[in-house]
């Protein structure tokens, strides 16, 4: 029997992606002209949804890796008015924005597109990526961030559904507080809390869990563990996505021939600096795994931990692989080039899984 998924992109509203390389794909600037023709190309193949990071700083070393950055939210409404069926996801930090604004801001883009719409929901945990421009909440370790958290969302849906919402608590306050119109559905919220209060954040408020993926018998335990935390947790409908980092190729020598240019060009400056944005965290210790192998590891990669490169055919067996053994219901994607890679994948990977049992309803144009 086959396992359905969903397939989603991780679009790069920032310069370079999540490749740390002076050896990057150029075109993938940042620029919402970019953006643009990725998300309306994602569209018209088929997948279920895009989602936007949150990005407030750009990264020093000579890449200069996401100093050209979109803000998530306000591109995400562009997006929706743009497309007419594919999903758009934005991210905001909870540890920013009071709860009543993204509410707000959330009923507004339903009207945009109605039911499209869904939030990624982070706590932060880069001292650096926040501190530069005021946004950092001092005085909350890693644990109490989540307190915070389960406190912010519980209001934004008593916002979402309730005529009248007064509320009195440790973080936030509302007075007899209106607000309409209510979204046409609830917003699907996700989440890539990595921590046991991390997660347990996930499966208690949000309809989707997200985790690092890859094909080592480690990521695959982490898909496994999140699904069984979730039943007995008795919230057996919890999706759970994994976030796959693919570098195709026509042949598997082709594949790995791209790696090697990109990590011939790593900007280990970069790399350093988003380190270091973890390690001045107050709360350096409750900072995640999943959080640091953004940072390489300490390993001379321009990409991240389980990243994998292989060919056409080879990506799909290993792809598939990890969805059947991780028990996941969708995957994200990053891949160098937005647009070539994506179809690319459409076109030879993605339809090569469902002779490995898994389908999804991704379509290549003609096929």
């Amino acid at each position: 029997m086959s396992r359905l998924i969903d397939v989603g992109v991780f679009i790069p509203v920032g310069n370079h992606g999540w490749i740390h390389s002076t050896n990057s794909p150029a075109v993938e600037d940042g620029s919402f002209g970019r953006v643009l023709e990725i998300t309306k190309a994602a569209e018209v193949l088929g997948f279920d949804f895009v989602l936007s990071p949150a990005i407030w700083r750009g990264r020093k070393g000579p890449s200069e890796h996401w100093m050209q950055s979109l803000e998530s939210l306000t591109t995400s409404a562009a997006l929706l008015q743009a497309t007419s069926r594919i999903g758009i996801f934005g991210t905001v930090h909870m540890t920013v924005y009071q709860p009543a604004i993204i509410a707000k801001m959330m009923t507004t883009l339903d009207q945009i597109g109605p039911g499209r719409i869904g939030l990624n929901l982070v706590t932060g945990s880069s001292y650096l990526d926040l501190s530069h421009v005021g946004l950092w909440r001092d005085g909350l370790n890693h644990d109490e961030r989540y307190d915070l958290a389960d406190e912010w969302i519980g209001l934004v849906k008593r916002l979402w559904t309730e005529r009248v919402v007064s509320h009195s608590g440790p973080f936030f306050q509302l007075t007899e507080a209106t607000m309409g119109p209510k979204p046409s559905r609830m917003p699907a919220l996700a989440n890539a809390g990595a921590s046991g209060r991390g997660f347990r954040f996930a499966v208690e408020n949000c309809d989707i869990a997200f985790i690092s993926s890859g094909d080592e018998p480690k990521y695959i335990e982490s898909g496994r563990q999140a699904k069984a935390t979730a039943r007995a947790m008795n919230k057996p409908d919890l999706k759970v996505y994994g976030l796959v980092t693919l570098i195709p190729g026509p042949t598997a020598e082709a594949a790995q021939a791209r790696l090697e240019y990109f990590n011939a060009g790593v900007d280990m400056e970069c790399l350093a600096d988003i380190a270091l944005g973890y390690d001045l965290n107050p709360d350096a210790k409750g900072v995640s795994a999943s959080s640091r192998r953004l940072a390489g590891d300490g390993r001379r990669s321009a990409v991240t931990s389980g990243t994998m490169a292989g060919s056409y055919e080879g990506l799909a067996e290993r792809v598939a692989r990890i969805v059947v053994d991780s028990e996941l219901d969708g995957i994200i994607l990053i891949v160098p080039d937005y647009i070539e890679d994506l179809e690319a994948v459409v076109r030879h990977t993605l339809p090569r899984m469902a002779t490995h049992g898994v389908v999804c309803r991704t379509r290549a144009p003609g096929l």
